[in-house]
């Protein structure tokens, strides 16, 4: 079947040259427009190269996992004809820039579909990118990556896209859409995932509503529904190409076919795993044993005889016994490459050797036991991945009292790996990363080791990232009081990439408390919290419902007992408008905005001490919701009316309102300069800058981001006055915080 990956670039273009991701970013040869973004991106590009990596057969019969791994292709790419057409439409798509996530379970090929994918838009002329996260660069890394853009079309390819930041993913996109902008180049970004989980909706709403990036995505299909879900013919090919590279006779009557059916086998790589276990097997007149973990075991205890081997030979003998090798694997797999003087730490962590010549020995025969894709690195992980994970299952306790691979010490060891340094180790995202997508498939590795860890150290959960909190909400059957742990951890305010994450633990903790209680009171205060961290996570459809069902209990209850519940039914209304408007359904905000000010009215002219602030945020809210129905000169008296409000209350106790203030006349400047008022806008817009710098100036961690987002508004308050030259001092202060920022907490602060 020919497939057309995509059209040629567009007739007068000039892109030509090469793009540089890093201090300096710069097109070479492109009439126009330079981009130039002095911040290093917490990712490096690369030209994909596709070739396959020549493996002995000497290293392939020593180690025969070594055949499992994609860089090899020893199993020739078939099948998966819906997909490829699929992939096919969206890359030739009128689309100039497109991002598409293409998501499925460990081993089911993705990664050997990207590559077959690009290897086809390579050879219709693409650029193809291979892009990896790397949130701390490795010392002796180059300051910038320089990827070839030979034409004007470029394939980006995001491995583990579910374990980036999200932050990390829009800075990503960001800069390939202004690549499409400055330089005409049509630009795709394929992602690859475990998961399409809260994740991925969060990130595409931000893509579309203000990169105006076109996205999608769909589960790569199981592979009964991709093509003919032939896996006896999937395993013969296989074994035939391992039994090549091992240099074994194929039988007469071929080879003997497992029973593939069942779930466990619905993926490419668990079919070639099968296949490589039965061919080395006979190799070595062996009969591979039953069992649904008879493959993982035996090519798990093949690494083992692998480590015997290099300790035994003559030559150049490795130092370390294959008992405490079995260690250090294991703490390299949690870990991932890392820089040696990391690796040592993590030794000395885990109990397994004092730092100095001991750890470095270890390092050394780990090195030679598995050499790392980087030199600058050690501590290459035991690949493929779903390998990797099931030696950390195995190694533990609890799943099968015949398992060969069972050691006491493992979950000591892993929970020393994590919990003996004071603050979080460097490796606590790979490895809580790691113990949770295990957790998946080996239930006893999360009651044995993942649970009881989060439970006595949640903060471990939460420096894993946004990404690992996701997917471990959706482990079959977890443990509640887990999630219930991390809740008291969560951000109180809003957090680009945590934000997501709390949406799911408290969606999943949520449906669980509601079929729990029959409280109204309890009820609507659970619909509330759900609502709001929903929105805060971008899911501005599902936020709905939960808050209008917090506003309708309410309401019920204030009926019955207004004295106790007008005050919650005023906050839910005006929660609720906040969803609406979000939504773009500004005329239905505006009744509950209107509704929760006549409450707080009321409420505050009885008690202001206590309800005069709540009667402030609600007419900051609706002068946004009229400003928004383009009704800017009746927005004008609420926005008016919340200054006066806080202005009074801060004369009395301005250590708690004057932040309230500040933001209230940030708001009016900008509801001045709509109505065309810019000098007037002028005024409250220097004073909430003023106000935003005396507060940094005592608590910086709060309030240098409200200043830079105040300097920002100024420099436009005045550039819409002609005032160009002074504009710019607050815009470049307000870089320059945010720079700052950025660089301690770029999770937060690099959109």
């Amino acid at each position: 079947m020919t497939r057309w990956w995509g059209p040629p670039p567009v007739a007068g273009q000039a892109v030509t040259g090469s793009v540089v991701f890093g201090d300096t970013v710069q097109i070479a040869g492109v009439d126009g427009d330079v981009t130039v973004s002095l911040d290093r991106p917490p990712y490096q590009v690369t030209t994909a190269d596709d070739a396959p990596v020549p493996l002995s057969a000497a290293r392939a019969r020593a180690q025969p996992s070594r055949l499992l791994l994609a860089r090899h292709q020893i199993v020739p790419f078939t099948g998966r004809d819906r997909t490829l057409d699929r992939l096919a439409d969206w890359v030739g798509g009128d689309e100039p820039v497109g991002a598409l996530l293409v998501h499925g379970a460990g081993g089911q090929g993705k990664t050997r579909l990207a590559a077959h994918v690009g290897a086809s838009c390579a050879a219709a002329g693409w650029a193809v990118w291979q892009v990896t996260y790397t949130p701390t660069p490795v010392a002796g890394s180059p300051p910038v990556s320089r990827v070839a853009l030979p034409g004007g079309a470029v394939l980006a390819v995001v491995d583990y896209a579910d374990r980036w930041p999200a932050s990390a993913l829009l800075a990503l996109l960001t800069q390939l859409r202004d690549l499409h902008v400055r330089a005409g180049a049509r630009v795709r970004v394929l992602m690859l995932a475990r998961s399409d989980g809260y994740w991925w909706p969060a990130l595409a709403d931000r893509a579309d509503s203000t990169l105006s990036i076109e996205v999608d995505q769909f589960p790569l299909p199981a592979l009964s529904a991709d093509s003919v879900d032939d896996r006896p013919g999937l395993f013969a090919a296989a074994a035939s190409r391992f039994a090549a590279v091992l240099d074994v006779a194929t039988p007469a009557e071929g080879w003997p076919v497992p029973d593939l059916t069942g779930g466990r086998f619905g993926q490419v790589l668990a079919v070639h795993m099968a296949a490589l276990a039965e061919v080395d097997a006979a190799r070595r007149g062996e009969v591979l044993p039953g069992g649904p973990d008879a493959v993982s075991s035996y090519l798990l205890g093949r690494e083992q005889a692998y480590w015997q081997q290099l300790h035994t030979r003559a030559e150049a003998p490795v130092q370390t016994p294959p008992e405490v090798m079995h260690r250090v694997v294991v703490a390299a797999t949690l870990t991932g490459a890392r820089p040696r003087i990391v690796a040592r730490h993590a030794l000395t962590d885990a109990g397994f050797a004092d730092t100095g010549p001991a750890a470095d020995r270890l390092i050394d025969d780990h090195t030679t036991c598995y050499p790392p894709s980087d030199p600058r690195t050690v501590f290459e992980p035991l690949h493929p991945d779903r390998l990797g994970e099931d030696l950390i299952a195995l190694s533990t306790p609890g799943h099968d009292s015949s398992n060969r691979l069972e050691r006491d010490w493992t979950p000591e060891a892993i929970t020393a790996l994590l919990t003996t340094s004071e603050a979080p180790p460097a490796w606590t995202n790979s490895a809580i990363t790691v113990l949770v997508e295990a957790a998946h498939r080996w239930p006893h590795l999360a009651t044995t080791v993942l649970y009881p860890l989060i439970w006595a150290h949640p903060r471990l959960a939460i420096a894993s990232g946004g990404a690992t909190l996701i997917r471990l909400t959706s482990i079959p059957g977890i443990d509640l009081t887990i999630l219930e742990s991390l809740e008291p951890l969560l951000p109180t305010g809003r957090h680009i990439d945590l934000d997501i994450a709390a949406a799911a633990i408290i969606d999943t903790l949520t449906r669980h408390r509601l079929t729990h209680t029959t409280d109204p009171a309890q009820r609507a205060h659970l619909h509330a919290t759900h609502a709001w961290r929903l929105a805060n996570a971008g899911q501005r459809e599902q936020a709905l419902t939960p808050a209008e069902e917090a506003t309708n209990i309410y309401r019920r209850l204030a009926e019955t007992n207004p004295d106790a519940y007008l005050p919650n039914l005023a906050a839910s209304l005006n929660n609720l408008g906040n969803r609406l408007a979000e939504l773009g359904r500004p005329e239905q905000a505006l009744t509950p905005a209107q509704e929760a000010v006549r409450i707080r009215r009321r409420l505050a002219e009885t008690n202001p001490d206590a309800y005069l602030p709540n009667l402030a945020m609600s007419l900051n809210n609706l002068g946004s919701h009229l400003s928004e129905l383009g009704r800017r000169e009746q927005a004008l008296t609420p926005a008016e009316e919340a200054v006066r409000i806080r202005r009074r209350l801060a004369e009395t106790n301005p250590d708690a309102y004057l932040p309230d203030l500040a933001a209230s006349l940030n708001n009016l400047g900008n509801h001045l300069s709509e109505l065309g008022r810019r000098e007037q806008a002028l005024t409250p817009a220097e004073e909430a800058t003023n106000i935003y710098r005396r507060l940094a100036e005592t608590n910086p961690d709060a309030y240098l981001p409200d200043l830079a987002m105040s300097l920002n508004n100024l420099g436009s308050h005045l550039a819409e006055l002609g005032r160009r030259e002074q504009a710019l001092t607050p815009a470049e202060e307000a870089v320059r915080i945010r720079r700052r920022l950025a660089e301690t907490n770029p999770d937060a602060y690099l959109p």
